[in-house]
């Protein structure tokens, strides 16, 4: 109802209201002023990063591209290539805007396929929401580039070459696995020691994990960090070239019974069109393992869609899908350290907090991350901090507060959107707010991290 509609979108604006982070002139930084030689004080001249996905290649655009005052950044993954044809589609928001202020705004803009609007329905037809995505991102400054409103839907194979390209080759470093990290905590050698499966070691004064939600990095490093938790729930992905209802922008979500269901056009690598099905469904059996089995995962897929009476355009998509894979959905319990007590290592990304995908904020939170981390970084080098352990801290404090928020938001969507189509209707004021939240991010939280 009209009455319903006023309410959610109060609720929307207070939310955006209360939060609160404060910016680079609100106090005195923990560290300025002070020296603490029990951790590594100098600039960080050789960094390491391990993991090229979104947050790693970010990373390390971020650091060449700001002055840091890091004279070599290598990128290492255990692929043996930037693999095209791998892995979905991702919604690029809050994500676009920080990379636009990385230099990178007008490739965003071609790579990526503007959303136009969201249309949430159920199964049955009920209009739950429909959104206007350019006209709302156009009120907020900080999503906003060259008049453009950045927020776009890109495969994730075509964002990852947008960042690769971003940086010299030499800096990205395939077929290294590793197998160890030590801190030696000597200034002369390097205060990180990576060891790889081949043999090979580096040394590095400083490490970022942008490796995932089973980060090396961290295991290695936060031994005492509790793991990835599941959350016995599973996503079926689809992918299909072409886009056979034209370049329309709309995301479109149907809620069904005890199913969730997300479908979207996307523009992959060289600008090939491209559609996703993701379904999201309970998973009673506790099988926490992947399926990247095409023919199989399919079958279920369609047979579940059809279960459910999710309508006949979704079950064709699904049908017409030529690539598809199953997975469970973690996350990392919140509030874990990020940063090693030495200050030598520091996490970013998934492998920092991992968080279901439902608010599809994982890789704008990761490029949110880097550019934080990179920004502290540089501060340490214009002598706004005393020592490294310092800006980490500071970097985990700004960050730590809002991705913790998204987590539990996220994870408590995934709950309502697989609890059925009654009580999704019924609850509307609740699941909506924190879609349309973390669709177009806080412009408090933006504005801090821009700065």
């Amino acid at each position: 109802s009209s009455k319903q509609n006023r309410i959610l979108r109060s609720s929307v604006t207070r939310q955006i209201s209360s939060l609160s982070i404060p910016n680079r002139h609100s106090r005195r930084r923990r560290g300025e002023g002070r020296r603490d030689v029990s951790v590594h004080a100098g600039v960080p001249k050789r960094i390491g990063i391990i993991g090229s996905g979104p947050a790693g290649l970010s990373m390390a655009r971020a650091l060449q591209y700001l002055d840091t005052g890091a004279e070599e950044v290598l990128v290492f993954d255990r692929s043996n290539a930037l693999q095209p044809n791998l892995g979905g589609g991702l919604q690029l928001n809050g994500g676009a805007a920080v990379l636009a202020k990385m230099g990178l705004g007008k490739e965003v803009k071609e790579a990526g396929l503007p959303v136009k609007s969201i249309l949430s329905r159920t199964v049955r037809g009920t209009k739950l929401l429909s959104l206007d995505i350019q006209d709302i991102a156009s009120k907020e400054p900080s999503l906003m580039f060259e008049g453009t409103p950045m927020v776009f839907t890109i495969m994730r194979d075509s964002l990852q070459r947008l960042l690769a390209d971003s940086i010299p080759s030499e800096s990205i470093v395939l077929g290294k696995t590793l197998v160890h990290v030590s801190e030696c905590n000597d200034n002369e050698n390097g205060a990180v020691k990576c060891t790889f499966e081949d043999g090979t070691t580096k040394d590095f004064d400083l490490l970022i994990g942008a490796d995932g939600i089973r980060s090396k990095v961290k295991q290695e490093v936060l031994r005492h960090s509790r793991k990835a938790e599941y959350s016995n729930i599973r996503i079926q992905f689809g992918v299909a070239k072409g886009w056979n209802r034209g370049n329309d922008g709309e995301i479109h979500q149907w809620f069904g019974d005890g199913t969730y269901a997300l479908t979207a056009q996307y523009r992959g690598l060289n600008s090939e069109p491209f559609e996703m099905i993701a379904l999201v469904f309970r998973d009673e059996n506790d099988n926490e393992n992947s399926n990247w089995d095409t023919g199989e995962v399919k079958k279920m897929c369609v047979d579940r869609l059809k279960q459910t009476n999710n309508p006949q355009e979704v079950v064709d998509l699904a049908q017409r899908c030529d690539r598809f894979f199953d997975v469970g959905v973690y996350y990392y319990p919140s509030l874990q350290p990020w940063t090693s007590e030495s200050g030598n290592v520091v996490l970013i990304g998934d492998a920092a907090h991992a968080m279901p995908p439902f608010l599809g904020q994982g890789a704008n939170q990761a490029i949110q991350d880097a550019y934080s981390l990179a920004s502290k970084l540089a501060d340490l080098k214009k002598g706004r901090f005393s020592t490294v352990k310092n800006a980490l801290d500071a970097y985990e404090k700004q960050r730590k507060i809002p991705t913790t928020l998204i987590q539990l938001e996220s994870r408590l969507l995934g709950i309502l959107e697989t609890a059925g189509d009654s009580s999704v209707s019924k609850d509307t004021g609740i699941v909506l707010p924190g879609f349309v939240r973390y669709l177009i991010e806080p412009r408090r939280e933006m504005e801090a991290i821009l700065q």
